[in-house]
């Protein structure tokens, strides 16, 4: 513990909240789901099979098995979220697992791989092993007895493997069915990035696709030995549900029963399909194009995850967890939204606009997070009524929250965006019959219908149509402190839905350099770190003064670690883009340095090796974190500027997998 920290324990608690990872304490709700839906799916194996619910219940014929396949996946997933849960709460333990085993990037996916994704990976493969031998003697000895039993002496191997896709498919689908969105509550509970979660998602998805595949064709291959058997021997195997016999599902048993588990074929046919769907619209050539395409056919999956329920029993056992897990993170996102706060946006110049919101100190109670390092998600109901948008806070909420007095339910917080395009452009009118509007936008040309339906750009326009009605909007200051209040600048009070807040697992404040490469709008990571940075400075100073006066006793020595004594901030802007910061004052709090680079024709881009290079031979000392923000390959340029300069560690804040 540094001399700051000793003393910041000794500040009363209403001026120490808001430090802890996530406010969201969803360890023991999603304890009691998984319990929950063990039971339920431990309890269904031992119903009648009168009672089945799908085409094919494995437990009737199969009941140990069965049962040894829902305890092996409860219990998987068990162990795998308390291994989360640990990591969770153990740095260490994060940055140990986190590390790449080597150098090379995966040659399709084009990522390193860790030793927590080599350790995931073993324990997916682990359990893929352990249903093998759940199913694979049971399922060979039964099909392969059967045919025998009524004279058939091929194809029963190639059902049994049609039988163990399936269950392994089980599995699959649980897994990527767990919470995998931007914005999952319990994602950001277990400290799980972004891109980590939707990597793993994608994976997943990928495996479950390729298995239904094999699935499929083993099954389309057993269709011609069943066509090679006499019309007698036809009868004792259906084609429709191999499963049981003929005289048990039609058409040899034409009861509603048997009815229902001829229905196997259909929901298999369906579901394969929806899914073939959603995997060509995941393909990059199509989701980057087509977005609202591929979000749309991918709401298609609730419909699939009805249907393979009722395709196969163990199908609902395996993904009842997941589902149970959605329920509980839309839950606890939806708690959130469901409160309107006011806010205003405001206008700082050149096409930059500031956020202003009021934010509940319910939101951070019992909170203890370190990092400055916090997103939400925004629902504006006037810019679209289905979008929440992430925005990186430029405010500190620790130090914001501490400095709030005790008897204020709220404190403001600040965002920061920048419309596309040109600042002073009109936004396109749209016709006001709702046909003619249909044609326009089909007729627009591509830029026009990105821009005019650009999330930001419609809020954005709020602000731009008064300042084009107010009188003096060709002569209005810009702000040059946050704090500052000016009634001549244009700004327009919005009601607005907060999720989050969702902090970032970073923690500058262990090192004693802080180096922030951000581009464009990604400065907002790096205001907050400033702000976090100029408080502890203050509150060191201020600690400082009373050791001088002797009012408290200074700390041994040695007894924590070197101050975070350096704080710089280079910033790469467009120079028809750039405008003074009104977050930021770095000539008043020592050690803190903003450096902006402007880029445009004629202009050089910042050279991040170069000036990591030279920070670090002017100032070798101590440990150095390197914060980068921006576009994807600004991001890549800085890791590889800091793998080639050494000795520091890096955050990269990317949302793109």
């Amino acid at each position: 513990m540094s001399p700051s920290e000793s003393k910041l324990a000794e500040i009363p608690s209403n001026r120490r909240r808001g430090t802890r990872v996530t406010p969201r304490t969803c360890l023991w709700p999603l304890a009691g789901s998984l319990v929950v839906t063990f039971g339920l799916s431990i309890g269904l194996t031992f119903r009648s099979n009168h009672h089945c619910f799908a085409g094919t219940c494995g437990e009737w014929l199969f009941p140990l098995q069965a049962r040894l396949h829902v305890v092996v996946w409860y219990a998987w997933l068990s162990i795998s979220v308390t291994f989360l849960a640990v990591r969770a709460f153990h740095p260490e333990m994060q940055n140990v697992l986190s590390r790449p085993l080597w150098s090379p990037k995966l040659p399709v996916l084009g990522k390193h791989i860790s030793a927590g994704g080599a350790l995931m990976l073993c324990w997916v493969i682990s359990l893929y092993g352990v249903v093998v031998g759940i199913w694979w003697i049971r399922l060979r000895d039964y099909f392969v007895d059967r045919g025998l039993a009524d004279g058939i002496d091929r194809g029963g191997q190639r059902l049994a493997a049609v039988a163990l896709t399936g269950h392994v498919c089980d599995i699959t689908m649980g897994m990527a069915l767990l919470p995998i969105s931007r914005h999952s509550a319990l994602a950001s509970f277990f400290k799980i990035a972004v891109s980590t979660t939707l990597t793993n998602h994608m994976l997943t998805a990928y495996t479950l696709f390729i298995l239904v595949i094999v699935h499929g064709l083993l099954y389309a291959s057993w269709v011609p030995v069943f066509k090679s058997l006499s019309s007698t021997l036809r009868t004792v195997i259906p084609v429709l549900n191999p499963t049981y016999l003929y005289h048990e599902t039609w058409p040899g048993n034409r009861t509603s029963l048997g009815r229902w588990r001829a229905s196997l074929i259909f929901t298999g046919i369906t579901a394969a399909v929806i899914m073939s769907a959603i995997f060509i619209t995941t393909l990059p050539a199509v989701r980057r194009k087509h977005f609202n395409l591929f979000y749309f056919t991918h709401l298609l999956a609730i419909v699939m995850v009805i249907i393979i329920c009722l395709h196969a029993s163990t199908m609902f056992y395996c993904t009842a967890p997941g589902l149970a897990m959605w329920t509980l993170d839309w839950g606890m996102r939806l708690y959130e939204l469901r409160r309107m706060l006011n806010g205003e946006i405001t206008t700082i110049g050149n096409g930059w606009y500031c956020v202003s919101v009021t934010l509940p100190r319910s939101r951070l109670t019992g909170c203890s997070c370190r990092s400055p390092l916090a997103h939400f998600y925004i629902h504006h109901a006037g810019s679209s009524i289905r979008e929440l948008h992430p925005f990186t806070t430029v405010t500190h909420l620790a130090s914001k929250n501490a400095a709030t007095p005790a008897r204020d339910d709220d404190f403001m917080i600040q965002f920061l965006f920048r419309k596309q395009g040109n600042p002073d452009a009109t936004p396109l009118e749209n016709p006001p019959n709702r046909y003619l509007r249909l044609v326009s936008r089909l007729f627009r040309g591509k830029r026009q219908r990105i821009q005019s339906t650009q999330w930001t750009q419609r809020l954005a326009g709020l602000v731009d149509q008064q300042q084009r009605h107010s009188p003096n909007a060709d002569s209005i200051p810009r702000l040059n402190s946050i704090t500052a209040t000016n009634q001549q600048f244009p700004r327009v009070a919005v009601s607005l839905r907060l999720e989050g807040p969702y902090f970032s697992p970073a923690d500058p404040s262990r090192y004693e350099k802080v180096i922030c490469f951000v581009a464009g709008t990604g400065i907002s990571g790096a205001l907050a770190i400033a702000t976090a940075f100029t408080e502890r400075h203050r509150s060191t100073t201020a600690l400082l003064a009373l050791e001088k006066q002797q009012l408290i006793e200074p700390p041994p020595a040695g007894s924590g670690s070197l101050p975070w004594r350096r704080c710089i901030l280079v910033w790469s802007v467009k120079a028809t883009e750039e405008v003074p910061l009104p977050f930021i004052n770095a000539s008043t709090t020592e050690g803190l340095e903003l450096k902006t680079y402007p880029t445009g024709p004629g202009r050089d881009r910042v050279d991040m090796r170069q000036t990591l290079a030279e920070i670090q031979s002017q100032d070798p000392s101590g440990r150095t974190w390197v914060y980068i923000s921006g576009p994807k390959a600004f991001i890549t340029a800085g890791e590889g500027a800091c793998k080639a300069v050494g000795g520091v560690d890096i955050f990269a804040a990317s949302w793109e997998i």
